[in-house]
This record gives structure tokens, sequence and C-alpha cells, in this order.
């Protein structure tokens, strides 16, 4: 099986992350996923955005669980690229709308940590299911608890789980838990028997963030099963390039 490219945040080197904007131009770059992260506001619904805080993507302050969809549709999320402004914050509604017609698979990272987002597992599945792309989506966190409880509510649901620290034998605690996946920190997948015992366990292997040409590579190589990159379009032009060699 080749290895497959998912545009972190969407095609996050070039427009505002986790926004409509940089998930298109994922799409455009050939990207085979996208990876984004959801939170939950004030008045109840999933929105789209990576910290917990407005400030270093948007012009707006504070925390999302304490704004209102309406207050954060205000603010402008094009911070660093100013030629895409205004950029407004979508919802996961939004992003499924605009990936079910397409062959895209979908990455939801729950960001249920630092604040813990209560009944978001249950608003995501239902999300999922009212739009008919539940076999198009892996689910992922830090937060393995979360993935649990996401797993008591719809047990076929795949699930990856995030690290980035070294572990050892993550196959045997991915078998222990049902995850479908691994999401490491890539560096990590260099210690001895991680990729091996993976494979041998059947446990798909996606590392984040790959940028690096060389990394991605050997990566590659190695057979992980996506890479997770902030440049989707680099990440097509090495696998191309890697197909092409191996045809020869």
């Amino acid at each position: 099986m080749k290895t497959l490219v998912w545009a972190h945040r969407g095609a996050s080197s070039d427009a505002p992350e986790n926004t409509l904007e940089a998930f298109s131009l994922a799409l455009e770059q050939e990207a085979d996923g996208i990876e984004l992260d959801v939170h939950m506001t004030a008045d109840g619904e999933i929105v789209v955005a990576h910290d917990e805080t407005l400030e270093r993507v948007s012009n707006g302050t504070g925390l999302i669980k304490d704004r209102t969809l309406s207050e954060l549709k205000q603010l402008d999320f094009s911070k660093a690229f100013s030629n895409y402004s205004p950029a407004r914050i979508p919802t996961l509604a939004e992003v499924y709308d605009f990936i079910k017609p397409t062959g895209l698979t979908v990455n939801v990272e729950i960001k249920s940590g630092i604040v813990q987002y209560e009944g978001i597992e249950k608003k995501i599945i239902d999300l999922a299911e009212q739009f008919s792309i539940s076999d198009r989506i892996i689910y992922s966190s830090f937060n393995h608890y979360s993935l649990m409880i996401l797993r008591e509510i719809s047990p076929s649901a795949k699930i990856g789980l995030l690290y980035n620290e070294a572990l050892i034998d993550p196959h045997l605690y991915a078998q222990h838990v049902g995850a479908n996946a691994i999401h490491p920190f890539f560096p990590t997948l260099m210690v001895p028997g991680v990729l091996k015992g993976c494979r041998e366990a059947g446990v798909a292997i996606h590392p984040w963030t790959v940028n690096d040409i060389n990394h991605m590579k050997n990566l590659i190589a190695a057979g992980v099963d996506a890479l997770i990159t902030d440049v989707p379009k680099a990440a097509r032009q090495v696998l191309m390039e890697v197909e092409a060699n191996e045809a020869q």
C-alpha cells in the first residue's frame, strides 16, 4: 500500500491553518486527506481551530469556549496570511459539507485536554453520520480517554493514538485499546521494533508533522501509511519521484 498525504490543518504553509481556504488548497495540491482540530463554543457548536485560545491565529483574544459561534465568526483568522483576509473560523459541519463530494479522508483531532469539552464526542459522531461520511473519518487525540468515550458511542469509529514521546511497543497498547492507528511525532518511529510491531499487528502508522523532504523519503521507504504534513504539495512531489524511481 502506498503512503498517503494528509494535509496538516490543511495546506497550512500556504494558507491560514484550519480554514476552508487551507482545506481547499490542500485538495488542489492533491492531498489524500486533511487533518484538523475541533473545539466547542459557548453555545455548543463544533468549530475547527488548533489552539484553545484565539490570539495566535486571529484578531481575537481569550478562549474559544467562552465565545459563541456568532462572536467567533466576526473574527479574522487570516493572521500571517493577509492575502486571505478575512478568513473565518469554519464549523466542522462546513468542512464536512466541503469535503463530502471529494475523496478526502478527514483526521479529526479532538482537543479535549487543556479544556475539557463535555459531550464533544457525541456531537462529532452525530455530525459524521448526518453527512454520511463516517467511513472516511479517523479520530485522534492526545486524550486517549476521549477516544474511548467516542468508541463507546460508535464502536465502528476509527481511532488513532496521538503521542509525542517514544513508547515501548505502541502496537501492544493500540491492540489493548482497540486503536486502528498510531499518530506519533515522527522521530519516535526510530525506536527499535515500532515499525515492525505495528505492521505485524495491522496497526496503521500516521506520523506528524513531516515537512522535511529527506524525512519524507525515509518514512515512505519505511512504509508508513500516511504523512501528516504542512506541505502537501512537496509531499506529493516526493511520492511521485519515489514511484518513478521504483518503476525504473
